[in-house]
């Protein structure tokens, strides 16, 4: 990028199509009110807002380096990008999506997150988020989440209340994996690598079970594969996945449950997966070039 950018301060209106090219800076706050597509190199300086109605499209190959401003001293970086209206983010496994710090050392929670919420549409496909305070946030949204990583943030993947579908995707090395609350609404997690966090699954509240969280290998996590979280009194079922062993007892020692807490509800986790699914995670190269385990 040769340290120099372009500062984009442009008036969209609903239905007009800009693309942004390779070396744009957003300064401070941005909101996008029509068509936008982004490629290339984007550096972000603060909050950009995709409003209801309007649509960013974020080609294959982007790279979106957020810079870490922590302005209120929460200890979580500013930087943001919130959709209310619709985004796509369309990678493919040779040339995914990055999203992550622009510092030269980067850490978790250098930018705070893409947040989508009561938003209109929502599509990921190969695409990398790391460094942030969550990843990705969803809520009141039906999105659709395959093919991502995410790595080296507090959250990997944190929904609530949002019909969502996360699959064919590897969430490592953050410190919980997903965190999730149902509040009325199911997700699918399927066909997904939940390891090398400090927790693989954080139930937070209010699960009913109407998430279906099946076919992935959720192992190999620090503290817990599955954490409830403390007003978690109900059960859940999270079976149909490889949880490191064979051995029921042993799985059983993975979690923190009603087993440890009685005032909890309990991993119901049987049938597991015999063995490791060899069919789980994103394809190959992604995992070759981005993987931290």
């Amino acid at each position: 990028m040769n340290g120099l950018f372009t500062t984009l301060s442009i008036a969209f209106f609903v239905g007009f199509f800009l693309p942004i090219k390779a070396d744009a800076m957003i300064n401070i706050t941005e909101v996008i009110e029509g068509r936008k597509e982004w490629s290339g190199e984007i550096t972000v300086k603060g909050v950009v807002i995709v409003k209801k109605g309007a649509m960013l499209t974020v080609a294959r190959g982007t790279v979106v380096r957020f810079i870490p401003e922590d302005l209120d001293g929460d200890g979580i970086g500013d930087a943001e990008l919130r959709v209310e209206g619709s985004i796509y983010i369309l990678g493919t496994e040779k040339e995914p999506v990055v999203f992550t710090s622009a510092s030269e050392r980067p850490a978790p929670a250098d930018w705070k997150f893409l947040m989508i919420n009561h938003a209109d549409e929502a599509r990921v496909e190969y695409a990398v988020f790391e460094y942030a305070f969550s990843g990705i946030q969803i809520h009141y949204t039906r999105g659709t989440f395959r093919n991502i990583v995410s790595r080296h943030n507090v959250d990997g993947f944190r929904f609530s209340t949002a019909p969502v579908v996360l699959e064919d995707s590897i969430l490592m090395c953050n410190e919980n994996g997903i965190r999730y609350e149902e509040r009325g609404a199911g997700a699918v997690i399927r066909n997904n690598i939940i390891s090398g966090n400090r927790v693989g699954v954080f139930a937070v509240v209010k699960c009913k079970g109407l998430t279906s969280i099946t076919g992935n290998n959720i192992a190999g996590n620090r503290s817990y594969n599955v954490k409830m979280g403390i007003e978690q009194t109900r059960d859940i079922n999270i079976s149909g996945n490889w949880f490191g062993h064979a051995d029921p007892e042993k799985v059983a020692e993975t979690f923190f449950d009603g087993r440890i807490e009685p005032e909890l509800g309990t991993v119901q986790f049987e049938p597991t997966l015999k063995k490791r699914s060899e069919t789980s995670g994103p394809g190959d190269k992604l995992v070759e070039r981005w993987s931290c385990l």
